[in-house]
């Protein structure tokens, strides 16, 4: 069995988020000499080589050191969580856990989620972090998010995806938009107006190859990574939007009256819970992944009321 202990794999992934011996030294307020030790006590106690270190330009991982990383965040991640499990027993639980949520995804889901944790587990600490769809998958791949919430675009055997519920597209106009009494439109219908896309990678991806399939040239005059802004847009008459998740309110943020009409022949989006394929999850993390499936599933259903 290999000789190594918890802290050094401590110092390992200090190093490799901080880039140098000397900024995770700092960072754990130990020495540079103790933590070169420590690290090189371990490479010598798993027989491989972790980091290249760089004379004056701190270190880099090898190929392997990026490979453990992500099993060492597991593994103290799952050490983290034995040690609140002891200390909880008879208790509730305890300890933090960190997600990842797609940033557009992340006001409708969020604040329901972290209100719903503090309720049951009131002694565990939800971090959250709010990224776009590429680094979503990316941080449950390296260990920094233990769950993802997000939509699925982009299959990745790496990442195993639980969808929780599905979002038909549906187009904002504005509210004296002289379609936006129909029970439902087509892309045909609005070629040549304005549109305000959603300039995020994937999104735009998405909704524009739901024009080509329509067989329609998008007219797109404005685009934003901002929900909000295209809302906004749309509430001043300016464009029409192409959205999937709906508020409860039917304005923009600064006030205009926006209609929403669903879409004929539009590809929905499944709304995901993300976890990485293959890892056993903590204790704590079987739990917030069971509540993030009931808050989604609520939302979705909350959204199908909205639809009707």
């Amino acid at each position: 069995m290999a000789e190594y202990t918890l802290r050094q794999l401590e110092y390992f992934v200090a190093v490799a988020e901080a880039g140098s011996v000397t900024g995770a030294a700092e960072r754990v307020h130990l020495s540079q000499s103790a933590m070169s030790a420590a690290l090189a006590d371990l490479e010598q106690a798993l027989d491989v080589q972790l980091l290249l270190r760089h004379h004056a330009r701190g270190v880099t991982l090898t190929a392997a050191g990026e490979q453990l990383l992500v099993a060492t965040r597991r593994l103290l991640s799952q050490a983290d969580d034995l040690k609140h499990e002891a200390l909880s027993l008879g208790h509730r639980l305890s300890g933090s856990l960190t997600i990842g949520c797609f940033g557009v995804l992340a006001p409708y889901v969020l604040p329901d989620l972290l209100a719903t944790c503090a309720e049951r587990y009131p002694e565990l600490r939800l971090n959250t972090q709010e990224v776009d769809l590429d680094a979503l998958a990316e941080g449950v791949l390296a260990g920094r998010f233990e769950l993802g919430l997000g939509y699925q675009l982009v299959p990745n055997p790496r990442l195993a995806v639980e969808s929780v519920f599905s979002l038909p597209p549906y187009a904002l106009l504005p509210a004296d938009h002289e379609l936006a009494g129909r029970r439902r439109i087509s892309l045909a219908q609005l070629a040549g107006e304005p549109l305000a896309l959603l300039d995020l990678p994937h999104s735009r991806d998405y909704f524009r190859a739901m024009f080509a399939a329509a067989g329609v040239e998008p007219n797109v005059r404005y685009q934003s990574r901002n929900v909000e802004t295209l809302r906004a847009l749309v509430g001043r008459g300016l464009a029409y939007t192409l959205l999937n998740l709906k508020p409860a309110v039917a304005t923009s943020l600064d006030g205009h009256p926006v209609a929403s009409v669903p879409l004929e022949g539009g590809a929905p989006l499944e709304v995901v819970l993300v976890t990485a394929a293959g890892g056993r999850p903590t204790r704590r993390a079987a739990a917030v992944a069971a509540i993030c499936a009931e808050v989604l599933r609520r939302r979705g259903a909350e959204h199908v009321t909205r639809e009707e």
